[in-house]
Order: structure tokens, then sequence, then C-alpha cells
């Protein structure tokens, strides 16, 4: 299996561009270019120690996005996602590819509702599901569209499906709800199956993580050129990690370790206005638990950037890559951030890594 990792050198900020080279941008903001340089082969045997550590581990070519079919699910979905950008009803659109999915034959799945947290700039629709299965009917479900980011120069979209209460964090109690959410999922979206059936990244999932595993708490992500996610980690309760697969486009992450990216900050800081607050190891990992105070460095300073491109802590996923963020621990995830290559919005899923069955 080609479990390559790929160094990059960085650049800074510049106009002129090179083949081979990605320019990094975020709302508004320049990080620089990064130029492919050699590749790093990750041998497998080498994937236990690096998921136990809170590495990144990148499965090169893993999904089959390149069949009929899957280019015709994914397209279909990147289509989707720019009648939403332009203002389209996202609850008619769930109504449709439930009734498109009825009539193959599946299980039945009926729209109860819509709602909108008016409370949160980023939310835009919510809607509200009932589904039929063999233990009866799941209520409670919900996929939601929403904004990456609350910045209008930020287009980028995503699509999160769940159950009850979001402020209660119902979602962590109930692994029978969560398993109905996902097959939600999987009906509104069909190339779910691509993650969702793979058996061998199951089972190297099983492996790194001890046991069954269930990937739960599903977004489905429209990175839009200029747009991405901010440094945040995933190293929620009962959460092993995130598995996230590229199913069209491009993106660039930043993605290492917590306590990596701590030691990063401390050296950086300890040379500006930041030192009283995160010029040492211990003063970064505290400022860190409250992120909002490092944002500036975290996310607009090219000089972080570069320092995290020089390590080797830069990724480009391509269609048919797949990215394990761990989260063994409470203590040891990693953290990373998104940019969106490319000149169009991509496709993409994420799914958190649970301990349990499918």
């Amino acid at each position: 299996m080609d479990v390559s990792s790929t160094q990059w050198r960085w650049r800074p900020p510049q106009r002129a561009r090179a083949a081979g080279r990605v320019e990094l941008a975020r709302r508004g903001v320049r990080h620089g270019s990064v130029e492919l340089v050699a590749a790093l082969p990750s041998a497998p045997e080498d994937l236990d120690q690096r998921f136990a550590g809170a590495h990144p581990i990148l499965l090169r070519g893993w999904l089959a996005v390149r069949g009929v079919r899957a280019r015709s699910r994914i397209e279909a979905s990147r289509r989707w996602f720019e009648r939403l950008r332009a203002g389209a009803s996202f609850s008619a659109g769930v109504r449709e590819r439930l009734a498109r999915r009825r009539d193959q034959g599946e299980r039945a799945a009926r729209v109860l509702g819509v709602s909108e947290d008016v409370s949160d700039a980023r939310e835009i629709e919510k809607v509200h599901v009932e589904l039929a299965g063999r233990a009866g009917k799941a209520q409670d479900l919900y996929a939601k569209l929403s904004w990456i980011a609350d910045d209008e120069r930020d287009e980028s979209l995503r699509v999160r499906f769940s159950f009850g209460l979001e402020r209660s964090s119902d979602w962590k109690r109930d692994p029978r709800r969560a398993q109905a959410a996902d097959r939600l999922a999987e009906l509104v979206f069909p190339e779910s199956a691509l993650i969702s059936s793979h058996r061998a990244l199951f089972a190297l999932l099983e492996r790194l993580c001890g046991g069954g595993v269930r990937l739960s708490e599903r977004i489905v992500y429209n990175n839009s050129p200029g747009g991405g996610a901010s440094f945040h980690h995933d190293a929620e309760t009962g959460q092993l990690g995130v598995v996230y697969g590229q199913m069209s486009g491009s993106t660039g992450w930043l993605a290492l370790p917590r306590d990596e990216l701590a030691r990063e900050i401390a050296a950086l800081s300890a040379r500006t206005p930041l030192a009283r607050r995160a010029g040492s190891f211990a003063k970064a990992l505290r400022a860190m638990e409250h992120p909002r105070a490092l944002k500036q460095l975290l996310d607009e300073d090219p000089r972080l950037t570069r320092r995290l491109v020089e390590r080797g802590a830069f990724y480009r996923l391509e269609p048919g890559d797949v990215l394990i963020l761990p989260s063994p621990t409470p203590n040891l995830s990693a953290w990373h951030s998104v940019f969106a290559l490319g000149k169009r919005a991509s496709v993409a899923h994420s799914y958190g890594m649970f301990a349990g069955t499918r």
C-alpha cells in the first residue's frame, strides 16, 4: 500500500507562480507558497507508531473516485453545492435526493421540518429527518448546511449529519442513533460508500485503534478557493480521530501533534509581543486551550506557516487521497488547518472515528 508523505519547500508570498508550486491563501491572507521537493516513503509498519503519537497518516489514492458511478455521484454533489451557494433551498435538495433513493428501493426517510439557529451566523438551514429501519424509526436526525467561516470572503460550505440537541452534545451518548445519522448521510450523499464500504481502510483503522471502529458525525465539505478551516483539533470525548477523504479538487493541510505545534508556537512567540502569553512550551499549551487568543499567529502569520512547512507538516490531498488525523488520547491529538487549492470548490468527506461497530 502507498502511504507516502511529501516534503515541501516554503516560498514567501509573491505574485509569480511556478510549476509544482501551490499558493496558500485563506480569507484574504497570503501565507506564501510551497513547492514539491521530494517524496518521503513511510513504511506500513510505521503507521502504528504514527497513530499512537498523533502524527497524520496520508494514504494516497485509496478511494476509488475515478469509477464511472463514483465520478457521477461526486460531480452531482459538487454541482449541488454550487446551487446552494447561489441560494437554492437545501431542504428541497435533501427531499429530492431522499426521494431518488426511495425509488431505488432504499429504506424510507421522511423530512419532518426545517429550522435555523439565528444565533449562529454560519448556519444556513437544518433539515430534520425521520429514518425507518429494522430497529424502528430513528427521529431527531438532521442534516445541517452552514458556512465554514463567518467571513464573506470565504464561500466554503459544509453539511453535517447528526441527531438530537447540538448544544447538549447528544451525539456523544447514543451510538444507535449515531448510526442512523450515518445512514442518512449515505442516503443524501451516496459517494459516502467509497469510505464506509472500504474494507482495507476499516481493517487498517481497526488495527490502529485496537478494536472495532465506526465512522460517525459525518461532514461533507465544499472548500471554496481562498477558504478553508482554521487551526483546530477533534479530540472530543470518545473520539479517536478523524478520517478525511478527498473526493474532488485539492486541499492543502498543516497538520501535526499538539505538543509539536505548541513548541513551534513557543519558539515563534518568544520573539513577538505574544511572549508573555505563549513564549514557552507550557504557556503555549495553556494558550492553545483557547485558540482564539492565538488566532492571528495560528491562522494569519506566514512565519508560522513557513516553520510548519519546513518541518514537514504540510500535506497536499488530491482526489482519492485519505488523511487520518489521530486523537488517541484527550491530550494527544493532531491539530490541523486547511487551505482550499485550485480554481473551483472541492468535495470531501470527513468522519469522526469512534470505538464500536458499523
